[in-house]
């Protein structure tokens, strides 16, 4: 009896970080944080990327409406093989960790890019959620 009650404990707790650390995360999108991504993404992807709706032509894929979407599904563009497989939802998060270090997320991805320091690939993951 002991150990249940041990384990209701623990399991609420469990419970508990799992939503501080949502909260932590969603308060992170700040207008001030998507700001600065906006202007990062200006200086550092907007020679490969665009969010605007259905420009059409870059080297790097449209991000306009990327949250939610699932890697490698964007119609008419030509992925790598290993960004289909990937087959991961485009979360802000998920986001950050591939801005960050592309290669290291994706393995084989045809992204040249070097990657970004973790505080700035936030900020752009903040700015295209909201695009």
């Amino acid at each position: 009896m002991h150990n249940n009650k041990i384990r209701q404990c623990l399991a609420g707790f469990s419970l508990l970080a799992l939503l501080q650390v949502s909260q932590v995360q969603a308060a992170a999108c700040v207008p001030a944080s998507v700001q600065k991504g906006s202007q990062l993404f200006a200086q550092e992807c907007s020679v490969c990327h665009t969010v605007q709706k259905d420009v059409t032509g870059m080297m790097g894929v449209n991000l306009h409406g990327v949250a939610g979407r699932t890697s490698g599904t964007l119609p008419g563009f030509s992925y790598s093989q290993a960004m289909k497989d990937k087959a991961v939802p485009w979360k802000t998060e998920n986001l950050q960790a591939f801005i960050t270090q592309p290669q290291a997320f994706v393995p084989g991805t045809y992204m040249p890019y070097m990657g970004m320091a973790a505080a700035d690939s936030a900020a752009v993951a903040c700015y295209l959620s909201q695009q």
